[in-house]
């Protein structure tokens, strides 16, 4: 979840509601902008700059403002290693993007009376079992849509890649302890909007991606948009990127459809146009009525605050706050609510704004991560909206920037690390968390492997101290966690400990 440097430019104080309604509509990638010195054109030449300063291969953005298109445009590669450009229907993976869909989705449901936003999920889905019997009698899908279920954040979405279908993810999750206690403290959890996308489809008797398709995209016109990762085949889709060894490259997409609710959208800055255009319009497109007015204003209602963390980009701050909504969240900047929701995935980053009383928005797609481009482009927009130097937040946003980079590098090996008194043969074996399931360590030539789940997922071990590994799944932006054998008295390895996924403990020999 983010939430989240050119040139200095001379600051004018100007109506930006006067030049906006003057410019010209900006398409393509070989779009024309409007005068010089407007908005538009100022936008678009920062885009384009700072494209290049945060080494972003690609990205596609749309601006809107009183209810028409203003900026709609791609700049740079679909893929660093083959031509093509990025335009306005480069269809791009929307990550947690995603979950303003699934909110939305569930709103439709909402407004046909079929699901109550603070009525106890069990009354939609029975066979629902919280980790104790509170979360299982109360638990709402507002709770679910504002992240304040209590499970732990950042955490507990990898039974997908490990191959478990939506029904089994949803009986395990009886065994997914909680940090905090349900409406205590906001928890940003991706199990969560799984959860809400069953009880919204459920509730709809359909899937959660036909009922994204259906309620959400036939109705907006959105025909590149789609639910899962098959949809970034097609000649005009982008790659995933991230930098390795120093170097941008193309690397392996997310690919989380089973809990697609969470993250598996795919769309276009022209796609996206279109639903900004149908919130800022209180829920109509083209004269078609999406939602209420009143479940409009219900999706940016703050149902929960959250404190401001890594991932909160200036202009966010300790002076705006953090609040979330269904699908999104929002702060106050300048005298103004801003909503926002911002996603990432291994190669991607987007995010989407809304300004209500400015009737504006914007949405920025890039294929890399992790960088705070987004947050860059979507900073300047608001502070040249809201009559504020655009470049205000930039430096801040750009050393953050560097930042984030470290957020992929291993744990620093320790200076005078211990040697592991076993054999690597006393750590084979098979092991059992409630929760994640069954995982099998085998001797991979000189070294361990692990199968992880009944997809038998991969991963690695190496030694780094004493009796801890560093456990590495695949891909460029997977960060190792340390992992500890706790060792019996016959000299094989009981059970381990990982830092990320809790205690397995062994279940058999492995033969």
């Amino acid at each position: 979840m983010f939430r989240p440097l050119g040139q200095m430019r001379l600051f004018r104080k100007i109506s930006f509601f006067g030049l906006f309604a003057v410019a010209l509509l900006v398409r393509g990638s070989s779009g024309t902008a409007a005068a010089a010195n407007d908005p538009v054109t100022e936008l678009d030449a920062f885009i384009s700059s700072t494209l290049k300063e945060y080494q972003v291969p690609g990205a596609a953005v749309a601006t809107v403002k009183d209810g028409k298109v203003i900026l709609l445009k791609g700049y740079g590669l679909r893929d660093v290693t083959k031509p093509g450009v990025v335009d306005e229907n480069t269809i791009f993976q929307l990550a947690s993007v995603t979950k303003t869909l699934t909110a939305t989705a569930a709103a439709t449901i909402v407004d046909e009376g079929k699901l109550d936003w603070d009525k106890p999920i069990f009354n939609y889905l029975p066979e629902f079992v919280g980790y104790d019997p509170y979360m299982t009698r109360w638990l709402t899908e507002r709770d679910l849509l504002a992240q304040r279920t209590g499970w732990p954040a950042y955490t507990g979405d990898q039974l997908d890649s490990f191959g478990y279908d939506r029904a089994e993810i949803l009986r395990r999750l009886r065994f997914f302890k909680p940090r905090y206690s349900l409406r205590e403290v906001a928890q940003y959890s991706n199990p969560g909007f799984f959860v809400a996308g069953e009880v919204a489809a459920r509730c709809a008797k359909q899937s959660w991606n036909d009922l994204v398709e259906q309620r959400l995209f036939k109705p907006l016109e959105m025909s590149r948009s789609g639910t899962v990762i098959k949809a970034l085949q097609g000649p005009n889709a982008t790659a995933a990127h991230a930098l390795v060894e120093g170097k941008i490259a193309a690397v392996e997409p997310t690919e989380l459809d089973i809990t697609g609710a969470a993250s598996s959208g795919t769309s276009t800055a022209a796609d996206m146009s279109k639903l900004m255009l149908m919130f800022l319009n209180k829920g109509t497109y083209n004269g078609k009525r999406i939602l209420k007015p009143e479940t409009v204003a219900e999706i940016f209602k703050r149902s929960m605050v959250s404190k401001i963390d890594f991932t909160d980009l200036p202009p966010i701050s300790d002076k705006t706050g953090f609040y979330y909504g269904l699908g999104v969240g929002s702060y106050d900047y300048a005298g103004h609510q801003i909503i926002e929701k911002g996603g990432a995935l291994a190669g991607v980053r987007t995010i989407i704004n809304l300004v209500p009383d400015k009737n504006a928005g914007i949405v920025v797609l890039a294929n890399l991560n992790l960088t705070a481009f987004p947050e860059a482009v979507r900073a300047f927009f608001l502070n040249q909206l809201l009559g504020i130097d655009p470049d205000a937040d930039q430096k801040q946003i750009l050393a953050l920037n560097e930042q984030l980079k470290k957020l992929m590098a291993p744990p620093p090996p320790p200076k005078n690390p211990g040697k592991f008194n076993g054999s690597l043969q006393s750590l084979v074996g098979v092991y059992e968390n409630d929760y994640y399931g069954r995982w099998e360590i085998l001797q991979d030539g000189g070294g361990l492997k692990v199968q992880c789940g009944p997809a038998k997922y991969p991963a690695t071990f190496k030694h780094w101290n004493n009796g801890a590994f560093l456990m590495q799944f695949p891909g460029a932006t997977q960060t190792p966690t340390v992992t500890t054998f706790m060792i019996g008295e016959d000299g094989k390895a009981e059970s381990f400990e990982n830092e990320s996924f809790g205690i397995f403990t062994r279940v058999k020999e492995n033969k």
